[in-house]
């Protein structure tokens, strides 16, 4: 009878088969001074391990699941016991993988500590620097990032996510990110969080608005209470600017009406385009649409807002690399911001 497909055929075992051979110390010790230790095992093993599963694991290191479920039974076939516990909600450590991930991990950061000390004394910056960004920073920023990479240090390879804050916020507490650029980060004791910018936000509305309520604007401006008049197309909580309005509405003791919660820029702005409702965003979210004449901003009263901040881990090694991507990020928030793309009042560190 075959085994049951994705499982190592170690499972079958149960404890009892891993727990009678010798101790895992040393067959650790062993696996390690082998010449067909293979690292990418072990560095499979450890990503799935601190994230629970397969799946978020390879979403991680950007490789196949398949790929990863090979090399963790493998190394399980190496050091003769089982060090994971397959279930459908993921993965849990057995006492081996437990033994395992305590000694791995710092393996593993010794070694990304040694390259990054290298790199850093390399006469030209190098290596691989990965950021995480809005769809609005990143549809702006990322090219501008990317031309002056390659202009001026082309040794310096730049891998790009784009999410929402909340998820952002994850990666790189994860570890998964060096470098991010999120609105109104969660403090944490383990990030270093800089404000780069304080953006207004406003009432985003169709030109045409026949079959929307009417706006009851004063002096121009849409009371932040009218929110809970209007319907409202919105992200999910997922989505930091939701987040923001939910507190407010409760603040002030009024419910938001969100006739449609929609995880995408662009749909949110065709729905609004289309006349089917109202949105809230900043000035830099809709820059294009309210230059063609698509979409208008209205502002609100009093002035609502959040915090545009870079976002990185205190404990991460700092490389030439990191540094000069950080360097050009900071002077190209200040172009854009001097050019009107982003509004609102810089901090001190993006001025100086």
């Amino acid at each position: 009878m075959e085994p049951a497909r994705g499982r190592s055929p170690l499972a079958r075992r149960g404890p009892s088969a891993a727990s009678s051979r010798q101790p895992l110390q040393l067959r650790l010790d062993t696996f390690l001074t082998e010449k067909s230790m293979k690292f990418e095992d072990l560095e499979a093993f450890v990503h799935v391990a601190q994230q629970q599963g397969f799946s978020r694991a390879a979403s991680q290191m950007r490789v196949a699941q398949s790929a990863l479920s090979r090399r963790v039974t493998r190394l399980e076939h190496q050091l003769g016991v089982q060090l994971l516990w397959r279930h459908g909600r993921g993965v849990q450590l057995t006492e081996h993988g437990t033994a395992l991930l305590e000694r791995a991990s710092g393996l593993m950061a010794e070694l990304k500590s040694i390259r990054s000390d290298l790199l850093a004394h390399a006469v030209e910056p190098r290596g691989e620097v990965s950021i995480a960004l809005t769809p609005t920073a990143a549809q702006v920023l990322v090219p501008r990032l990317v031309l002056e990479l390659r202009r001026d240090f082309p040794q310096i390879k730049l891998a790009v996510r784009e999410g929402f804050s909340g998820f952002i916020h994850g990666w790189v507490a994860e570890g998964g990110i060096d470098l991010a650029m999120l609105y109104d980060p969660e403090p944490n004791a383990e990030l270093e969080i800089v404000p780069l910018l304080n953006e207004p936000l406003y009432l985003v509305a169709p030109r045409e608005r026949a079959g929307l309520p009417e706006l009851p604007l004063r002096n121009g401006h849409v009371p932040v209470r009218a929110l809970g008049a209007l319907p409202l197309i919105l992200p999910s909580h997922a989505h930091s600017l939701r987040s923001l309005l939910e507190r407010l509405a409760a603040e002030r003791r009024f419910a938001l009406d969100v006739v449609n919660e929609i995880d995408g820029m662009r749909a949110i702005k065709g729905m609004v385009e289309a006349g089917l409702g109202y949105t809230v965003f900043s000035y830099a979210g809709v820059y294009e649409e309210v230059n063609a004449g698509t979409l208008e901003i209205i502002p609100l009263a009093p002035r609502l807002g959040w915090k545009l901040a870079l976002v990185e881990r205190k404990l991460q090694a700092q490389t030439r690399a990191l540094a000069e991507v950080r360097r050009i990020i900071l002077r190209q928030i200040h172009v854009l911001h001097e050019r009107g793309f982003w509004q609102g009042e810089l901090c001190a560190i993006v001025g100086a």
